[in-house]
């Protein structure tokens, strides 16, 4: 990838050399005014910090793969395994299993922060790099608990100036990208409901069967610190491969299930052409409540506010998982094969159908239309984008956390709406809260923190 960066007459200020002249002294780079730190990158590699080197942790080193400007400072993992495989790729980069090291003795080596570890660590590392001022990838559902929301959007207040991006890589696929122009400038009229939904939820290489209660405790594996792979959970979690490496999605405590590790995916089309207004409700209907797993065979419905740039006085989405389509004879389309993981946009004048990774199927009168003109896109790079974005560049990002932690709103909601089938839960925006429901509010809310592991105030 060309990047350009700015050049000037006079002898450029590099991290290294402000090190060296002893500028900066214990904060290092964290302590520079953001548009310093902006100087400083210009000038000199992008120094990254990764948390959670294996599985998708290689998808984010391969998107970066090939950048100038790019260095890893450093890893981290709590899978001896993953690090010393690491070490091997990186050699000059120093590898920890505890993340807090980091930032209590190496924060003037890196400047950016990627967060891949399961949903229920991501808040407490987002928000450490955001209380450290460092530029921070983090992976999606953006957190893990609805409290959590309040503290990322509470963080970006007091730190304005990061540069931030949403694990939501999806959202560079041209199709996508030419759905959302469809939609914002209303080629098929106003919107008036849409249809969202994934796929089967069953035991398979992410997850394991809903409703699951853990299975018997294993020994703890030698290359894996136990501990800290639990970090915030204050229950005394029994360690089994059901849990680790992958299949914690499937479980209450740790992650949230089908509807919270796809709804990013899917229901950012609507954020992104419509800048959706906070949610106004939610009810989901499930067989029975969650046990230690999450449930299957959700229908959930989220109202909005409507009206304006909607064609009704609510809008409302239907999201399900386990495949759970909307007829489409009832809504006068044609019979169609269509698979999991869609995003279907009910308009006044037709109707779009969007798969996560696919390009836009358009219906006009009842009928696929082939000729639909479709709006030109201009290629984006995820990963090098906010990259680019960090070193000072100005390009646009799909993803930056002031829109991903409202993409994950509805998905959590639904997601936590399953501890009460049918129970329609009023949801007050401003205040992160459900309205006239305290038991909702004690129970589905938030969660306790393992001393040592809660998300600080960034201020």
């Amino acid at each position: 990838m060309n990047t350009k960066h700015q050049t000037t007459s006079f002898s450029p200020v590099t991290r290294r050399s402000f090190l060296k002249n002893g500028a900066i002294v214990t904060a290092g780079i964290a302590s520079l005014s953001l548009p310093a730190r902006a100087q400083v990158n210009k000038n000199s590699k992008l120094r990254i910090f990764q948390i959670g080197v294996g599985g998708i942790g290689s998808m984010q080193r391969g998107g970066l793969k090939g950048h100038p400007m790019v260095e890893w400072a450093g890893f981290c993992d709590v899978d001896s395994r993953e690090t010393e495989k690491i070490k091997t790729q990186h050699p000059d980069a120093w590898t920890l299993s505890d993340y807090r090291e980091a930032f209590a003795n190496k924060v003037a080596d890196f400047d950016a922060v990627i967060v891949d570890v399961p949903d229920f660590h991501h808040a407490t590392a987002m928000l450490t790099a955001m209380k450290h001022s460092k530029h921070i990838y983090g992976q999606k559902p953006l957190v893990h608990q609805l409290s959590e929301l309040k503290m990322v959007r509470d963080g970006l207040k007091a730190r304005p100036g990061l540069v931030t991006q949403m694990g939501n890589q999806r959202s560079c696929n041209r199709g996508r990208m030419m759905s959302v122009e469809i939609l914002r400038k209303n080629q098929l009229g106003r919107p008036v409901e849409a249809y969202v939904w994934t796929g089967g939820v069953s035991r398979g290489h992410y997850f394991a069967d809903p409703w699951s209660a853990y299975t018997p405790a294993k020994p703890v594996p030698d290359y894996l610190n136990w501990d800290l792979w639990r970090g915030p959970l204050t229950s005394e979690m029994p360690y089994s491969d059901d849990l680790a490496p992958r299949r914690w999605r499937t479980f209450w405590e740790t992650g949230g299930g089908q509807l919270a590790d796809w709804g990013c995916h899917l229901l950012d089309l609507l954020y992104f052409a419509y800048d959706m207004p906070a949610p106004e409700a939610v009810i989901t209907h499930t067989p029975k409540p969650p046990s230690a797993s999450h449930t299957a065979h959700n229908l959930s419905t989220i109202t909005y506010p409507g009206g304006g740039k909607f064609a009704r006085e609510k809008f409302v989405v239907h999201y399900n998982d386990d495949g759970l389509m909307p007829s489409f004879a009832a809504l006068n389309l044609p019979p169609t094969k269509v698979g999991s993981n869609h995003t279907m946009v009910v308009c006044e004048e037709g109707t779009l159908l969007l798969q996560a990774d696919g390009v836009p199927v358009i219906y006009r009168k009842g009928k696929e239309v082939e000729d639909e003109p479709l709006p030109q896109t201009t290629p984006r790079n995820h990963w090098k984008d906010w990259a680019d974005n960090c070193l000072g560049d100005h390009k646009p990002l799909w993803t930056p956390f002031d829109i991903g932690w409202r993409i994950t709103e509805p998905a959590l909601l639904a997601v936590k709406a399953t501890r009460y089938p049918g129970q329609e839960l009023r949801w007050d925006a401003e205040n992160f809260r459900f309205k006239d429901n305290e038991k909702a509010n004690n129970e589905i809310l938030s969660r306790n923190y393992r001393e040592g592991f809660a998300p600080p105030t960034v201020s």
